[in-house]
């Protein structure tokens, strides 16, 4: 059941990387192509709906940490965006909801704005919908295995949740398969309207089994603001700035086992005290003003647990920001790949090949279940982050080649191309299964929704990274009036050059990442 949701999240238009994005791009054109707008409006249009989805999931997860809980929050999410599908269906399919066709050489009767008001009201439901549930979800999903199994033995639990992350991604990457082969199909030489009913009834039976499945599941409530702990920290910290943090870590406060209903207020994990990031201890040292404040204890004097979960976050953030880095490489699938293939000698699209990479990457998260149960997510990572350069040098390789063909005015075969997308479908796979299992694990037992969030936000940052790179040195190398590396004719410029230059934050930001997980130290439960 936990995968109907995935594929239906998935087909209605998941944003996870620049694949999807650029096939709903053009979907999305398409259809505005029918509201008769133009080029500029189609690109702003396209650009602020990826910013609405692409914040949703930090949202999502703060409101499902915070409030609602994890599962009410994939139960809204999921049916606003049911509505919102709904309305751009119903645009799609009935007359009155969308202008008429243009007549040849004759002027465009332009959308009105009920027209308009109904088919982007129904496009922004589905951002704020499904953005805000698809990272809600993974963790929801996550939190029904126990560390341990029923018969109490230790890591069994954990296997099969590591394994639950594996196929997750897996079922992911064939649902976007699907909803970029099958359906743009079905939308191009059918209808568009059945391609976006066809995406409705997914999410829809998605909807509908999650709530008629709701007692099987372990529905937590939620753990509480994970920012205002942080925050709460920081403000003590700062009222004990002067004050020496004891040798003996027993002096620090404990705080209060809760005495109530573990169901209605769950008692929070307990974790053991490290010595990294040592000065917020001072948050948690007993003063006798704060015990003359029981009021206002929680913003003076902080439990050692929750000075530990700051720490742990400080710890993660550095290794997630490789993982943004790590995204500048891997869009290049989805991005220079498909322009170096369009260039070939090809009858398939070069686009098709990201296809073929998404097949890959399932066919890998596969043999993962099988034989990688050895590698932690730590390592998992690490093989994605040095894979991803062997990828790009072996484009640069076969761009170089490309270029020397060209010069003799011949074109080179695109299976010269399929190693690069093996090798990246062997680092997509391995790296974002890692982060995920990883992030989820270590995260603080009140940011398990945010952990998940951080993946999306990763992939974001990585894709924004790229496109500043591209456009830094498209203008640097064309400042002398040359062609620069990426002129209009991909012949004329050097695309090998800057698959080079990538390779090489590749590296650098690999040799980072190891750095980082050499002294990684993992959280400690009492």
């Amino acid at each position: 059941m936990r995968h109907l949701v995935q594929i239906g999240v998935r087909k209605l238009g998941s944003m996870r990387r620049a694949r999807p994005v650029t096939a709903l791009t053009r979907r999305l054109k398409s259809s505005w192509e029918v509201f008769h707008g133009h080029s500029a409006s189609d690109v702003a249009s396209v650009n602020y709906w990826v910013g609405v989805s692409y914040h949703m999931p930090v949202l999502g997860a703060a409101i499902a940490d915070s409030f609602w809980g994890k599962y009410k929050t994939v139960m809204i999410g999921l049916s606003v965006s049911v509505v919102g599908m709904a309305m751009v269906t119903a645009s799609a399919t009935l007359p009155s909801l969308s202008p008429p066709s243009c007549v040849q050489n004759a002027i465009c009767t332009p959308a009105t704005l009920g027209q308009k008001l109904v088919f982007f009201c129904g496009l922004y439901l589905c951002g704020v919908g499904i953005g805000a549930s698809k990272a809600v979800v993974i963790s929801f999903a996550a939190e029904q295995y126990d560390d341990e199994d029923d018969g109490g033995k230790k890591g069994s639990g954990r296997g099969a949740k590591a394994s639950y992350f594996s196929w997750y991604y897996a079922v992911a990457n064939m649902g976007m398969m699907t909803a970029g082969t099958l359906l743009v199909w079905v939308e191009a030489k059918v209808n568009w309207g059945l391609g976006y009913g066809i995406c409705t009834s997914f999410v829809a039976v998605a909807v509908v089994t999650l709530a008629a499945t709701a007692p099987m599941y372990r529905i937590l409530p939620p753990a509480g603001s994970p920012w205002k702990g942080v925050f709460q920290v920081l403000y003590a910290f700062s009222r004990k700035v002067k004050l020496e943090v004891p040798d003996d870590a027993t002096a620090l406060y404990e705080g209060e086992e809760d005495a109530k209903d573990p169901l209605v207020h769950p008692l929070h994990e307990r974790l053991q005290h490290s010595d990294q990031f040592r000065f917020l201890d001072k948050a948690a040292i007993i003063t006798d003003e704060d015990l003359d404040q029981d009021g206002n204890r929680p913003w003076r004097l902080c439990p050692m647990t929750q000075v530990e979960e700051l720490k742990t976050l400080l710890k993660l953030i550095p290794i997630w920001l490789t993982s943004a880095v790590y995204f500048v490489a891997n869009t290049q699938a989805q991005t220079t790949f498909v322009q170096q293939g369009t260039r070939t000698d090809t009858r398939i699209p070069a686009p098709s090949l990201t296809a073929v990479e998404t097949a890959l990457v399932a066919t890998c998260v596969a043999l993962y279940n099988r034989t990688s149960r050895r590698l932690t997510p730590l390592r998992l990572m690490g093989l994605g982050h040095a894979t991803a350069a062997v990828a790009v040098a072996v484009a640069g390789w076969a761009e170089s080649r490309r270029l020397r063909m060209a010069g003799d005015h011949q074109r080179m075969g695109i299976a010269w191309l399929l190693p690069q997308y093996v090798v990246m479908a062997i680092s997509d796979a391995s790296l974002s299964v890692g982060q995920l299992e990883f992030f989820y694990d270590q995260s603080p037992e009140t940011m398990k929704g945010a952990s998940t969030a951080f993946y999306f936000v990763s992939v974001s940052i990585g894709n924004l990274i790229n496109s500043q790179l591209v456009m830094l040195v498209a203008y640097v190398t064309a400042a002398g009036g040359g062609a620069g590396w990426f002129p209009t004719e991909l012949d004329d410029g050097h695309l090998d050059y800057y698959f080079v230059l990538v390779v090489a934050v590749t590296v650098v930001n690999f040799a980072v990442f190891v750095a980082l997980a050499k002294n990684y130290k993992p959280k400690m439960v009492r």
